[in-house]
């Protein structure tokens, strides 16, 4: 089959989170399987240093009444086709999204574009598209675009839209709904009028990264209002995993790394443990040590890992490293935390992928206590790493962390979202790591779990295939 994915981020090009990695791991693995897979996505700010292919088209259109224009350039990453959607006051900006403080106020308009200059240019493609493959709400308009430009090259296109974090929707006001040139469109039952709503309501298909996560869309308050919706479309929706890269991400291979090791072997990573320990001036070697490579927001459950850490650091039994930047509400007091425990707490401000690969394997533990999570990556390259994760079981994070003590346990869990449960989960791992033997059994149990691009792409494949056959 043809499929083409209209994303805003792609790992190697633009990534502010997973959604980069699940993108390139996706199209990667499709193209493995034998079809043909191109990547479109805006060319922002940050990709005029990279060279384009000779080959370019200008592309003419209307959105809403209104003509635009575009320019339409081409490059490949690692053997897939990626072309960019070229326009300077839409997209030539230092961020994809915001300002560093606040969303553009002309998202609307900007994505809305994006997605009709996606389209414009497939409708101009000599080969048909099987399918047309959306990611998040940035790409969710094609849905019903689509619809309306179903002539020709996109007579038997069908749309299949990937959810990666349903809390975020761009909502849409009266005057919006006019600006995307939709008319007087409205959702059934009166829902949430959002571009992401939108998308549900036209796309042939609709899965999320995780069965856990599907499940809990379909009631509130995971939904964000959009409960009803994902039921009423329910037939249509599946929750299919995230794979990894294992080819990025394993402890074996992977040269960001002081030493390598595997489970048979793991002396490489008490180098890797030493190695960090090194850099950041921590001075006990034989203390477990907790890390995290995370955004820190709320969705990342640092308003209760905050006051967990808290009660948890005075123990003096344990180091934290946490790298990641996000919400100030939540970095001071996290700096006060450096301040006040320096022998057992370190902040490291910013993302850094070498550095984040160093840091997943010199854990004992890896933190992912998250408020909600339809997938996390995290928390199974930590499998990999033989750093046990310690997860709250929601979303995806249930579907692929076994907690302890359980027979097959790969890691620890706890159930709800407050400090009292995660400090115990914490205080648990260090009475784990004092057994060895069980602390290694869990720890080599996690290395060999797989969770590969392959496998989720059979199960897109298979998606794939039923959208196309549908009436």
């Amino acid at each position: 089959m043809r499929v083409v994915f209209i994303c805003s981020e792609y790992e190697g090009l633009l990534k502010t989170g997973g959604l980069a990695d699940a993108t390139r791991g996706l199209a990667t693995a499709l193209q493995q399987l034998g079809h043909q897979v191109e990547v479109i996505m805006p060319r922002y700010a940050a990709l005029y240093q990279l060279p384009m292919a000779a080959e370019w088209q200008s592309l003419y259109f209307d959105l809403s009444g209104y003509p635009y224009g575009c320019a339409v350039r081409h490059l490949e990453v690692d053997g897939i086709k990626v072309s960019l959607i070229e326009h300077h006051d839409f997209f030539a900006r230092a961020r994809p999204y915001d300002d560093g403080e606040q969303p553009y106020p002309d998202n609307v308009q900007r994505f809305a574009f994006f997605c009709k200059a996606a389209l414009t240019y497939l409708q101009r493609s000599e080969a048909p598209v099987d399918i047309v493959h959306g990611h998040d709400w940035q790409s969710a308009l094609a849905a019903c675009y689509l619809k309306e430009m179903a002539v020709e090259a996109l007579e038997h296109t069908k749309f299949v839209l990937t959810i990666h974090n349903a809390a975020y929707q761009q909502g849409l006001s009266a005057a919006d709904v006019r600006l995307i040139g939709l008319g007087n469109w409205q959702l059934p039952n009166d829902f949430h009028l959002s571009m992401l709503s939108l998308g549900i309501w036209q796309a042939d298909k609709i899965n999320t990264v995780s069965d856990g996560y599907r499940q809990e869309l379909l009631s509130e308050p995971a939904a964000n209002g959009l409960a009803a919706l994902y039921q009423m479309r329910q037939a249509d929706f599946v929750g299919i995993l995230n794979g990894c890269d294992y080819g990025r991400w394993d402890p074996s291979t992977d040269l960001s790394l002081v030493a390598q090791y595997d489970a048979t072997n793991l002396q490489g990573k008490s180098l890797c443990k030493a190695e960090l320990l090194r850099q950041t001036q921590l001075p006990k070697l034989d203390l477990p040590l907790f890390v995290a490579v995370s955004r820190v927001t709320g969705q990342k459950g640092f308003s209760y890992l905050i006051p967990a850490l808290k009660r948890f650091l005075p123990q003096a039994k344990a180091q934290v490293v946490l790298m990641g930047t996000g919400e100030q509400q939540f970095l001071q007091p996290l700096r006060l935390l450096e301040q006040e425990f320096p022998s057992h707490f370190r902040l490291l401000e910013g993302f850094d992928e070498s550095l984040s690969h160093q840091v997943e394997a010199a854990g004992d533990y890896f933190l992912m206590p998250s408020l909600f999570e339809p997938c996390g990556l995290n928390q199974i390259y930590s499998l990999r790493y033989g750093t046990v994760p310690i997860v709250r079981a929601t979303g995806g994070l249930k579907d692929t962390v076994v907690g302890y003590p359980a027979a097959e346990a790969t890691g620890l869990s706890f159930m709800q979202p407050d400090a009292t449960e995660l400090f115990e989960a914490m205080s648990q791992a260090l009475s784990l790591f004092d057994d060895k033997k069980n602390y290694q059994f869990v720890q080599q149990r996690g290395m060999q779990q797989v969770f590969s691009w392959q496998q989720a792409a059979l199960s897109y494949e298979m998606l794939y295939r039923q959208a196309v056959s549908a009436s």
